[in-house]
């Protein structure tokens, strides 16, 4: 992709509400002309997410000073919209590298001087993932919508009365509207679930079905059992995707439980209600 000039504008649909999102371009030129003018660029702002080039170590203190600036003016004008700090290009091969995840550590301790005026969450984001860069943006989003603490709430409750491996609610576009994971899952598993679900989203779509039963296994060898469901609010799409271990003993229990579960949409889709009013 090339680099954004200046500013690229465009807009989207999230439970029902318009946003307006602006794609700042990174190059000194832009950056200095933002600052120049930031009531003209910055003001009114609900939301940012500022990304860091998590392997360009050169043009870590660059960046963090020019964030600094950015949260100095809101703070003078007594705007606090929350920030999700992006390091970006964290590819596999970095999870594990010392060096680097030190510096990453270094530049959110220095942000920590502002947690007092503003909400910064972190985030390791890479193409190599995309439920990482899909987390990020589900969590900015809900920092704007408090009642869909409520979903993950809900999820972890239910959770008890299921073996539950994960109870995930998702928009048409695969932004998550809540979720729940099993305790101590694996990375691995968690992408493996992610990738089941957006292969069933392509074929609920396409095959037009309402509901969607699936089974699979982990490389553990763990079986797990799940369905995928629409639900359906006005002209908004939800996908609840829930999984459980399967009961090796008695496949019937399993079975049961997920009738159960499809049982269960007429309170999700009133869940979903409450969120958009």
């Amino acid at each position: 992709m090339l680099p954004t000039r200046r500013i690229a504008r465009d807009s989207f649909r999230f439970l029902g509400i318009e946003f307006s999102r602006l794609d700042f371009g990174g190059q000194k030129q832009y950056r200095e002309e933002y600052l120049k003018n930031p009531i003209k660029y910055l003001s009114g702002t609900d939301l940012i997410f500022y990304i860091i080039d998590a392997q360009d170590y050169n043009r870590y203190i660059e960046s963090i000073d020019y964030l600094e600036n950015i949260l100095l003016f809101y703070k003078e004008e007594q705007e606090y919209p929350p920030v999700c700090v992006l390091f970006h290009k964290f590819d596999p091969q970095l999870v594990d590298d010392k060096v680097i995840n030190k510096k990453i550590l270094t530049l959110k301790q220095a942000l920590t001087r502002y947690s007092n005026d503003f909400d910064i969450f972190f985030f390791e984001t890479t193409i190599f993932d995309i439920k990482s860069i899909m987390d990020a943006f589900s969590s900015g989003l809900s920092m704007l919508f408090e009642k869909m603490e409520m979903v993950s709430l809900l999820f972890s409750e239910i959770s008890k009365n299921y073996n539950s491996i994960l109870i995930a609610l998702f928009d048409s576009k695969g932004i998550t509207l809540g979720e729940f994971y099993r305790p101590h899952l694996h990375l691995k598993e968690k992408l493996k679930i992610y990738d089941i679900y957006l292969e069933l989203q392509r074929r609920v779509v396409s095959e037009n079905r309402n509901l969607l039963e699936f089974s699979d296994k982990f490389d553990s060898g763990e079986r797990f059992s799940g369905v995928i469901e629409v639900l359906k609010f006005g002209n908004l799409d939800f996908y609840l995707l829930f999984i459980v271990e399967e009961d090796k003993t008695d496949l019937a229990k399993t079975v049961t439980v997920l009738d159960k579960i499809e049982a269960a949409k007429p309170q999700m889709e009133n869940l979903i209600l409450q969120i958009i009013q």
